[in-house]
């Protein structure tokens, strides 16, 4: 795509000016600023395959710097920048996945193995590892960081972190805990066949504490299986039995609407932190959320003043409202009560979006 030039940045902001009413200092240093991002932007696609996303990013980032720091900013402009870059929430729990397989993918595509590839919170940061090979870190840094950056640029992520390391690839040797897991799942299962309970048998939920001197069976027990003791005593025999190194059974019961509703909570939260992941305009810091007596909080921390730009607010409520009145959304969240919460640096609610029954 060729450069915008000067001509096509006065017409431009000459539409806008009505309602915009920038001073003409203002409207000279926006135009300058669009200029310089524009010719930068096409000195380094001289070398690169041209990208349309990337160029007007790289304008929209120009308008950002200078939203931040000049006295005038109006709905016009905040729709103009909601045209190039805009906040959308999808209901994609692999989105962060699709994330993932692309990195991977551009360090494959260079000829090099990777190990793992993931994202963490506060602050954002991507993790890629290397499976050891001929080539230095520092070499595959070289090639495959730019690539990576490029990406993440033209996903509109900008604020985050890339740590690269390498680690040494080794046959998997599971552990004795992870085999006596397995055992305990065959077995599980099996009971809960026997007491008709197919749906616990596909899913059950358990772990093994490991002690100084004895390892602990913990169940997760649906609070309205009657013959919880008759399972946890079947389980004691078997274990006696066998001879497996476990020397005690707990159930930890729960109750299975609340259980599904943290189910479902913990994808849409995720989702809805993950659109702003990463962008520094959102500036996240992470996400939380809890079940309480019927009602789902949910928590978007991040590290915005106490009064950012209106525009924001109404772009991150607008977008978590579309994503809500999804029929897939919808269908999951049912009858769920929910507030959703964006909080500021010190923890003030900037925006809430609530359903509570009335």
């Amino acid at each position: 795509m060729t450069p915008l030039h000067d001509k096509e940045i006065k017409g431009l902001l000459k539409n806008l000016d009505g309602q915009l009413r920038m001073k003409p200092v203002h409207h000279e240093k926006l135009r300058n600023r669009i200029l310089i991002e524009s010719e930068a932007n096409q000195e380094h696609h001289r070398k690169r395959k041209p990208s349309r996303n990337r160029t007007w990013l790289a304008v929209a980032v120009g308008l950002l710097l200078l939203i931040g720091t000049s006295p005038f900013y109006s709905p016009a402009m905040a729709s103009f920048m909601e045209r190039i870059i805009p906040l959308e929430i999808t209901l994609n729990s692999s989105k962060t996945d699709s994330l993932h397989e692309e990195i991977l993918q551009i360090a494959m595509d260079n000829g090099y193995s990777v190990s793992s590839v993931s994202t963490t919170p506060e602050p954002f940061t991507v993790h890629l590892a290397f499976t050891e090979g001929e080539v230095s870190l520092t070499e595959m840094e070289q090639i495959v960081a730019p690539l990576i950056r490029d990406f993440l640029y033209e996903q509109g992520i900008d604020q985050y972190q890339l740590d690269m390391t390498v680690v040494e690839e080794s046959e998997y040797q599971p552990s004795k805990t992870s085999l006596l897991m397995d055992k305990v799942e065959v077995v599980l299962s099996e009971i809960y066949l026997s007491y008709g309970y197919t749906d616990l048998a596909a899913h059950a939920t358990y772990g093994i504490k490991d002690g100084w001197f004895s390892n602990t069976l913990e169940v997760d027990m649906p609070d309205h299986v009657e013959e919880s003791e008759e399972i946890k005593q079947l389980l004691i025999d078997i274990i006696e039995k066998e001879q497996w190194d476990i020397q005690k059974v707990e159930l930890r019961s729960y109750n299975v609407a609340h259980r599904g509703q943290e189910d479902r909570w913990a994808v849409i939260s995720s989702e809805i932190h993950d659109a702003l992941a990463g962008k520094a305009i959102y500036r996240t810091t992470g996400v939380s959320y809890k079940v309480k007596d019927g009602m789902t909080q949910v928590k978007i921390k991040t590290a915005l003043p106490e009064k950012p730009e209106p525009q924001l607010l109404s772009e991150v409520e607008a977008a978590i409202q579309t994503y809500l009145a999804t029929n897939e959304i919808n269908s999951i969240i049912q009858e769920d009560q929910y507030r959703i919460q964006l909080l500021s640096e010190k923890k003030t609610i900037l925006l809430e979006v609530t359903k509570a029954s009335k």
